[in-house]
């Protein structure tokens, strides 16, 4: 073990006792293997291996290397979820599911893996019955490329932050479930500049080299955000025989650990929710809605690592909300353990979650709903409610899509609003008593149905009369569960105001209105009499 570092011998001590999985009395199999190439397999191998054993290897290269692991040969009893004999592959120690994998059995190999960092463990069961050949397997210490299978992961180039060598080649393969994509982002970026024909990294639209499916990056300004059009990327970097530079580091997400949200409602979980998350993985998922929208999330679970016990802050697996669509966004809060946020809403039509976690200690995750808050202007007099909403922000509906009360009470098209004028003693408005004051109270319904499946929102207005005030939040419009299960009582402060083409439109009081009029009418009747009276 001469090839490993003193400080991480205390740690394949522990890591290894807690390795050793009780086996058939007078079966060896498992270990710790150090060495930069080597192979191991299950016991009797080629032959039958023993019914009702376990049996675990510990895989520890250098600090700042990774493992490649490769199965020559794999046959084990199969099942549909593998419940009976199966190999168990881990991001590290076994002790903890966060770190799992993969979970495989039968004849079918599993794929080349590459672990994140130095240490990989391999876990190998049987039960009491029905033994075949099992596997043999080989690892190789790799000090840049392979093949990435996470949902997500980081990339640098060989040493880094020091400076990468000279005539060094790698190549990362990254493999995401299929119908997934894959995003790849730099974080830093310092390279030889001469046109990108000495050192570069290549980016590759798929699992090939192919030229006409290539970007070329060099210099010292990160590449751009990159997206792929399949669930393969392949990244090359190359170096060649003089002036370095400090290379590059990137991360890069898959599947479930990355998505963009652009529905009116939704929910989001973290990866394998509510079974343990992923060990080791940074996922991001981005709310982005019609602009006019605020977004506001519900957090109905959160299970994530308690808070440090030094710092007392989420320093190690953590949940953080953004206002706005990248972490350079104002931060709303981060979370950890299982404080549960109160409702939060946006800003304006963009929202970011990224969920962070580190090398160990897994939990359940979190679940969050969100429901998109529509932009609308709502005003009242002592005799009416009148309500805009921007045709721009909901483009998908028909003025009939919006009611107050009942569909007999719909929208109708004013300019580039839609506009509801209700006297309170139509469209469902009721006095009520709240807080000692009287106040009339509707609800306004948006209709996002489509085909089969229902979607009606629904909004509460209100108006205090007396002060001509009106106010308006939102009710429900997350099915299955109501949203107003998690609201407050509270109201919610009012909501953007909808442009209006009519300077007319700006909540003029019809009641006032009408005094007025009275008034003249009284004076002139008034000032007729007069007249007659003199006349006489």
């Amino acid at each position: 073990m001469q090839n490993i570092p003193c400080k991480f011998i205390f740690m394949i001590t522990v890591l290894w006792e807690e390795a050793v999985i009780q086996a058939r009395k007078g079966v060896k199999c498992g270990g710790v293997l150090s060495s930069s190439v080597g192979n191991f397999s299950s016991p009797n191998f080629p032959g039958l291996y023993p019914p009702y054993t376990e049996c675990s290897w510990l895989i520890v290269v250098s600090e700042g290397s990774t493992v490649q692991l490769t199965f020559q040969h794999f046959d084990l009893e199969f099942h549909e979820s593998c419940e009976y004999d199966y190999v168990k592959i881990y991001n590290g120690e076994s002790k903890d599911e966060g770190n799992l994998l993969g979970k495989f059995c039968g004849t079918d190999f599993p794929p080349q893996l590459t672990s994140s960092w130095h240490v990989l463990s391999v876990l190998f069961h049987s039960d009491k019955h029905v033994t075949s050949t099992g596997f043999f397997a080989t690892y190789k210490k790799d000090i840049c490329g392979g093949i990435l299978n996470g949902l997500s992961g980081v990339i640098t180039s060989p040493d880094y932050p020091d400076n990468y060598p000279n005539n060094a080649e790698c190549q990362w393969l990254i493999q995401a479930a299929p119908d997934s994509k894959i995003r790849l982002v730099f974080t830093d970026f310092q390279m030889e500049s001469e046109e990108c024909n000495f050192d570069y990294v290549a980016i590759f639209d798929g699992p090939n080299l192919e030229e006409n499916k290539a970007q070329r990056y060099c210099g010292y300004t990160n590449p751009p955000d990159t997206t792929s059009s399949s669930n393969e990327l392949l990244v090359v970097f190359k170096s060649d025989f003089n002036i370095g530079g400090r290379g590059f580091k990137a991360h890069f997400s898959t599947g479930e650990c990355r998505e963009i949200f652009t529905t009116v409602k939704g929910n989001i979980t973290s990866p394998r929710y509510p079974d343990l998350y992923p060990n080791n993985i940074i996922c991001h998922w981005n709310i982005q809605l019609l602009p006019g929208f605020r977004i506001k999330i519900f957090f109905r679970d959160i299970e994530l690592e308690e808070r440090s016990s030094l710092s007392k802050e989420c320093d190690y697996d953590h949940l953080s909300v953004y206002d706005g669509d990248s972490e350079d966004s104002p931060m709303l809060g981060r979370w950890c353990a299982s404080d549960t946020p109160p409702p939060l809403t946006s800003s304006g039509n963009k929202l970011l979650l990224v969920l962070v976690t580190d090398r160990d200690t897994a939990n359940k995750g979190f679940s969050v709903s969100y429901i998109g808050v529509v932009p609308m202007n709502v005003s009242c007099t002592r005799t009416d409610f009148q309500i805009l909403v921007p045709s721009q922000s909901v483009p998908q509906l028909e003025r009939s899509h919006i009611y107050l009360g009942s569909p007999s009470c719909p929208s109708q098209i004013s300019g580039n609003n839609y506009k509801i004028y209700a006297r309170f003693d139509t469209c469902g408005t009721e006095p009520q008593k709240r807080n000692n004051t009287s106040v009339i109270v509707s609800v306004l319904y948006v209709d996002f149905s489509f085909g089969t499946r229902e979607d009606i929102h629904e909004y509460e207005v209100q108006c205090e009369p007396k002060r001509k005030e009106a106010s308006v939040h939102i009710l429900s419009g997350s099915d299955p569960l109501r949203l107003n299960a998690l609201l407050d009582s509270a109201a919610e402060s009012r909501l953007p105001e909808a442009e209006s083409s009519e300077t007319s439109d700006n909540g003029q009081d019809g009641s006032d209105v009408i005094f007025i009029s009275i008034c003249i009418l009284a004076g002139i009747l008034m000032l007729i009499a007069v007249v007659g009276l003199v006349l006489l």
